[in-house]
């Protein structure tokens, strides 16, 4: 009876034997369906410059919390594994012999991932914990003393979140 072989609730299907294969496609539908989320957020909220811009300075003050950091991480390994595992996907359709390793390419592209993924973490998580200044700061407050916005900073220590405040009193 087929009946039989149907998966009887969530937790049963998650059982499934499929090993890299079945968790390779559950990731890959997961990360795609992460990055369109993404991508309709994102052209919303760029929109609003145009219609509500106080709703886009909101938005903005919203995402120096450091939980959107953590998102933006998230996001970025998305489209790391997506692309990876995309990329498995395709050698695996015009190199038929390729399906043999299938276990091991679906490995691969998630080693891969996790390992391309630290650098990105260091860049955008160590800001968070006073680790490394903000990429960019530097060349930002330079340019602001230029402009004669902010005054020379007056002490070598970093203000917390890596980023020096940027004062707007006496400048143009």
């Amino acid at each position: 009876m087929a009946s039989d072989y149907r998966a009887r609730s969530l937790g049963h299907a998650f059982r499934y034997k499929g090993n890299a294969g079945m968790w390779s496609w559950a990731l890959h539908r997961l990360t795609g369906l992460g990055i369109l989320a993404f991508l309709i957020i994102h052209v919303a909220e760029t929109a609003a410059v145009v219609y509500w811009p106080d709703f886009y300075n909101e938005a903005l003050n919203l995402y120096k919390n450091p939980v959107f950091r953590f998102a933006e991480l998230l996001i970025f390994f998305s489209v790391l594994y997506h692309a990876l595992n995309g990329l498995r996907i395709i050698i695996q359709d015009f190199y038929p012999l390729a399906m043999l390793h299938q276990r091991r390419l679906a490995w691969a592209a998630g080693a891969i991932s996790a390992v391309l993924i630290i650098p990105v973490a260091w860049i955008m998580l160590a800001p968070l914990f006073g680790l490394r200044p903000e990429p960019g700061a530097e060349a930002h407050e330079r340019r602001m003393r230029e402009r004669g916005v902010v005054e020379a900073p007056t002490s070598a220590a970093p203000a917390p979140g890596g980023v020096a405040p940027v004062s707007l009193e006496g400048g143009r």
